[in-house]
């Protein structure tokens, strides 16, 4: 069985925005530990790894679903 990830190829600005650089980003599960979720970001740099607990994935999940729901609803007329 293989280990269930997402890839998402996207732009990662690393300090300044005129270093924008194509890259990628990825989560997945450990091999050895099914308690701990791999987030980890790629580009020309190298790789940046996080390695999260299943409390903290959850965490930056909602934090981006979240942000996308406020993002597709658009300014708010207030």
């Amino acid at each position: 069985m293989t280990t269930p990830t997402i890839d998402l190829e996207t732009t990662v600005t690393r300090d300044q925005p005129v270093t924008q650089t194509t890259g990628s980003i990825q989560v997945g599960t450990d091999e050895l530990d099914d308690d701990t979720i791999t987030l980890s970001f790629g580009g020309p740099w190298g790789i940046t790894y996080a390695d999260l607990t299943p409390e903290e994935a959850h965490a930056v999940a909602t934090a981006l679903d979240d942000a996308a729901t406020t993002a597709q609803e658009g300014p708010t007329d207030e």
